[in-house]
């Protein structure tokens, strides 16, 4: 009976003890559930307190203490700070570097020129604003309070660079006058064969390479003396190389006219003309004008003002006698059996070819085309030689040896004209003399016919031409020193009469004497 009752007396101090440990469990748990509370309200205060004085910063305003680049830019907005750095960099950027090929060879660029500017600005101006409000709120508490505090010291750094996009014009230009150019092949004739004269290559820059020697200038010790600038460059292959002429080295069609009686200025246009279109390749099924061979028709590009037919008139315009060119070329090309795809008469009749046989170059109005209609490339070479002009057509000669062709211009109708026109010079009153004798006007046909072994096989008209009909055209002179008397002459002028004119000029000698 004793042993049942310590038993059960046993059982109930361990369910007590139980008990006991489970309260004092819960209590403990409970405790540290308020602990942990407090803590995170603690920590929510602390964060609460920083955010409250990150939020005192405008985020679009650059605390105290920043600098960009070695620019001060405290307190600035984006615009402000981009401004300030490029200010501050002008200087520095306005510095002239010497671009050395050798010793011999070499360019000045300032480094506004090249495009200096800073890289990613707008990326390292959004990183300053950003400072001391965005991030760790710990970290930017204390970077804010040490701005507070005057005691703030950051600095983004900043790359100042040139890229190849901003740089290779200019590197271009100013290296274009010193840098080797390449040579093309040519063909000329030479003891009655046809000679090729090789490519030579050039030199050009190497963008690449040139922008990263700039760009290592710049990174490197700005206080240098030594502002020089290695320029790379690589191999420049000609447009026509030895390769190009092989295999069209017959003579197609060749024709020379005379100009070496012409004045300087004109002179001067025709064979700046043949030089431009001299070395032309045409590759099979290429058209080729004329026109865009030899324009622009400028001092820069080696011509001068030379008299040239502009409305049925004889006038001074730049380039006066590029014609003769064209109508040089159009010849050679006729008996090369090229396609012609765009010719035009002259208004008026030239005297260094038959009619019809000339090809007119006027202000993208009127040009000579041609293309290729041969399945191989073609070569113009030309030749200036004692006052006369000459075009070689050179290709691969596909026509049987017994073939010839021959150009025939027929005139069909020419017109006279008695007019004569009066027209005011700043010669001296009384002057009168004739400047131009006119020109008779007619239409021609040219007629192309073949021969095969010295029998015609065929006759074909080419083109059909009208040249307009000019009259006697006198110069008057103006000047004089009275003013009414220049007046009235320049009116007796206008009228076109010659008794008129022939009346006031007596008029005016007789006040005179």
């Amino acid at each position: 009976m004793k042993n049942a009752q310590e038993s059960v007396s046993v059982t109930e101090v361990g369910k007590r003890k139980k008990q006991k440990k489970a309260e004092h469990d819960k209590k403990a748990v409970l405790l540290i559930v308020g602990l942990v509370f407090c803590a995170f309200l603690v920590i929510i205060g602390i964060n609460v307190l920083f955010r409250m004085t990150i939020a005192k910063y405008d985020p679009d305003i650059i605390i105290p203490g920043v600098t960009i680049g070695g620019t001060d830019v405290s307190g600035m907005n984006a615009a402000q700070a981009e401004a300030a750095v490029k200010k501050a960099a002008e200087e520095y950027a306005s510095r002239t570097i010497v671009l050395k090929l050798d010793e011999e060879r070499s360019a000045e660029a300032a480094l506004t020129e090249l495009g200096m500017s800073a890289a990613d600005l707008d990326s390292v101006i959004r990183d300053a604003l950003d400072y001391g409000k965005k991030g760790n709120p710990i970290t930017c508490y204390k970077i804010l309070k040490s701005a507070e505090k005057n005691e703030n010291k950051k600095v983004f750094p900043i790359r100042y660079e040139v890229t190849e996009k901003s740089a290779e014009n200019v590197l271009g230009e100013k290296l274009a006058d010193i840098l080797m150019q390449p040579e093309n092949a040519r063909l000329t004739q030479s003891g009655g064969q046809t000679v090729v004269e090789k490519d030579v290559p050039g030199e050009k820059v190497d963008v690449k390479k040139t922008v990263s020697n700039i760009n290592s200038f710049i990174a490197g010790d700005r206080g240098k003396e030594d502002n020089t600038v290695s320029v790379a460059t690589v191999e420049s292959q000609a447009d026509i190389t030895a390769g190009d002429l092989e295999g069209i080295k017959d003579v197609l069609g060749t024709f020379t006219t005379y100009y070496g009686e012409s004045d300087d200025g004109r002179t001067m246009n025709v064979e700046s003309g043949a030089d431009h279109i001299g070395g032309t390749l045409v590759r099979p099924g290429q058209e080729i004008s004329a026109d865009g061979l030899m324009a622009p028709y400028t001092e820069e590009n080696g011509y001068a003002m030379a008299a040239s037919y502009e409305n049925n008139e004889v006038v001074e315009s730049m380039g006066g006698g590029i014609c003769q060119v064209s109508t040089t070329l159009y010849n050679a090309l006729l008996l090369a059996e090229l396609e012609i795809t765009e010719r035009y008469e002259h208004s008026m009749q030239v005297s260094y070819v038959e009619p019809s046989m000339d090809a007119a170059i006027a202000d993208d109005v009127k040009d000579l085309k041609f293309r290729n209609n041969m399945d191989t490339p073609v070569y113009i070479e030309s030749v200036l030689f004692g006052g006369n002009i000459t075009f070689n057509i050179y290709g691969k000669e596909v026509r049987s040896e017994g073939r010839a062709i021959e150009y025939i211009s027929e005139t069909l109708e020419t017109v006279e004209s008695d007019e004569t026109r009066y027209v005011a010079t700043e010669d001296p009153i009384g002057t009168m003399y004739t400047r131009d004798n006119g020109h008779t006007g007619l239409k021609a046909q040219l007629w192309k016919v073949v021969y095969e072994d010295g029998t015609e096989v065929s006759r074909e008209a080419v083109n059909y031409s009208t040249y307009l009909a000019s009259g006697k055209t006198v110069a008057v002179g103006t000047f004089s020193e009275s003013e009414e008397a220049s007046a009235m002459i320049n009116a007796a002028i206008e009228s076109q009469d010659e008794t008129r004119i022939n009346a006031v000029i007596a008029e005016i000698a007789a006040e005179r004497d």
